[in-house]
């Protein structure tokens, strides 16, 4: 007697889901591409948000670019600031009538003998220049680093990314930064926290002392400068 093995159909596939899965494809690869490089995205009818990538993706030139069109304000969180065309663009946003206010690591005062764990003081050429220019400028020293890096522009942009504002995270360092418009939820949520850090920091003039540094041990002292 010849027994009968059942031959198993293959599972039944429809030309829609094909069709889907096809479409779902062709949209995977495009997104891909556009993400490998500055793209402008349209999520609603007025919000835009564009993405920068480093090295030599263009983000100092599109911030540069969006400062010098600012009308209103241009607020700024910093860790490294050594960028000539970013100060020199924030110096004269300031001398137009903009209202320029800046927040920066202790770093730009600061300089630590990591050998004595002593600190001298050491203003940095971005922080002399914008004392000079008569920007408020602030230093937040109350953590390890003050790492922020955003830039809060005419209230409605938000420029925030791993993107310092250097010359080397433009050319050397693999870095991104995105620009964010007409988000009021999102832009409130940045403004309050860039006041809290402002209220919480020293605006800087020669011979500030900080009242409260960062120290392992303690978290908060006044360090010992020489």
């Amino acid at each position: 007697m010849v027994k009968t093995v059942p031959v198993r159909q293959p599972p039944f596939i429809s030309v829609k889901a094909m069709l889907t899965a096809f479409l779902a494809l062709l949209l995977g690869l495009w997104l891909g591409r556009q993400l490998t490089e500055s793209t402008t995205f349209h999520p609603g009818s007025s919000t835009a948000m564009q993405v920068y990538f480093s090295p030599n993706g263009g983000a100092t030139h599109a911030l540069t670019d969006l400062i010098d069109h600012a009308t209103k304000s241009v607020w700024v969180e910093a860790y490294s600031f050594t960028s000539r065309p970013l100060i020199q663009a924030l110096v004269q946003a300031h001398q137009r009538g903009l209202d320029v206010e800046i927040i920066l690591d202790k770093s730009h005062l600061l300089k630590k003998n990591y050998h004595t764990g002593r600190y001298t003081r050491h203003p940095s050429p971005a922080l002399k220049a914008f004392y000079t220019a008569g920007i408020p400028t602030y230093i937040d020293a109350r953590y390890l680093i003050a790492h922020n890096k955003v830039m809060l522009i005419d209230g409605q942009i938000i420029c925030t990314g791993s993107f310092n504002y250097s010359y080397a995270a433009a050319k050397f360092n693999a870095e991104n930064m995105l620009v964010i418009r007409h988000v009021p939820g999102l832009f409130r949520k940045y403004q309050a926290n860039f006041e809290f850090h402002q209220r919480t920091s020293q605006r800087y003039h020669p011979g500030l002392v900080l009242r409260h540094v960062f120290h392992w041990s303690d978290r908060r002292r006044t360090v010992d400068l020489k």
